[in-house]
């Protein structure tokens, strides 16, 4: 079993083991809960979407900085850049 799955299943447990400790009212509180959950958007589909809008916001920017971008690397003014860790290394 992946670390991922196994980590969501200590978290279920958890959440079972923590239900049956509350009264009728406070589980289906929870119930009721873990069901507006359920239709909310994820953080990840709220982060693209925020991203998909300032793009689309900022698009003639963002294709300019990619031109320059292309003629910076076509005249050879570009540096490369690699990272390890913590460290930045431009040569």
């Amino acid at each position: 079993m992946n670390s991922a799955r196994k980590d969501r299943k200590i978290l279920e447990q958890m959440l079972i083991e923590t239900v049956k400790t509350l009264d009728d009212q406070h589980a289906m509180q929870v119930l009721d809960f873990a069901r507006w959950l359920q239709t909310q958007p994820s953080v990840s589909e709220m982060e693209e979407a925020a991203w998909e809008e300032v793009y689309l916001r900022h698009k003639e920017a963002f294709r300019k900085m990619a031109q320059e971008a292309l003629q910076e690397l076509d005249a050879d003014e570009t540096l490369e850049m690699t990272a390890e860790g913590d460290h930045i290394q431009i040569r």
